[in-house]
């Protein structure tokens, strides 16, 4: 009788374990990337960075369903320092509220980090977003605890240039853009390839 009532007790722990954990992610809504994802989509308070080639390679596609599905709390999603057309894909997308949507153009460099950490701190929003002009290397930590403590998720965009350094963010991803189409690489904090997926 132990035996049985010992398994039943572990069985309903794993589905507690398993519970929570859907629960900590937000499924992207891109097919095939919630596979590529660690925990089956992107952390709902957790620092994602996305490294781009340079400006003109938008990837807010990766994120716009998974911002659909956070704006419906009710929160805020800020942008901080964002280029034309991200900004402009979020203000006239229908399933975004535009009342909910919050731009906050910050000195330029380190002071766009710092002011994405105060959003997140607030718990107020969803989601920032982010173009830092800098290395983030030295704010990730800061920005993971500041992620956790508002229940925020952080999407760092970062050009190529900007990110040769190692990373604290836990979650990386590269955007390679060739003529032969797109991929999209899960990598480590060296900037190593784990995983890839073509989009």
């Amino acid at each position: 009788m132990m035996n049985t009532v010992t398994k039943l007790h572990h069985l309903n722990a794993w589905e507690r374990d398993a519970a929570r954990g859907r629960a900590r992610v937000v499924p992207s809504g891109v097919a095939g990337l919630d596979e590529l994802l660690p925990d089956g989509g992107w952390p709902r308070d957790g620092v994602v960075e996305i490294i781009v080639p340079d400006m003109l390679a938008d990837a807010m596609d990766l994120v716009l369903p998974a911002l659909r599905r956070l704006g419906q709390q009710g929160r805020m999603i800020a942008m901080v320092t964002p280029p034309f057309e991200a900004r402009a894909g979020l203000y006239t997308d229908p399933d975004i509220n535009a009342n909910h949507l919050l731009q906050v153009n910050p000195h330029p460099g380190r002071s766009a980090l710092w002011t994405v950490e105060s959003l997140l701190e607030t718990g107020a929003c969803a989601a920032v977003l982010a173009w830092p002009g800098c290395d983030t290397e030295l704010m990730g930590k800061r920005l993971q605890k500041a992620a956790a403590q508002g229940r925020s998720l952080c999407i760092l965009f970062r050009y190529e240039g900007l990110s040769t350094r190692r990373s604290s963010v836990a979650l990386r991803l590269r955007l390679d853009v060739s003529a032969a189409g797109h991929v999209l690489q899960r990598v480590n904090s060296r900037g190593e390839s784990l995983s890839e997926m073509a989009l």
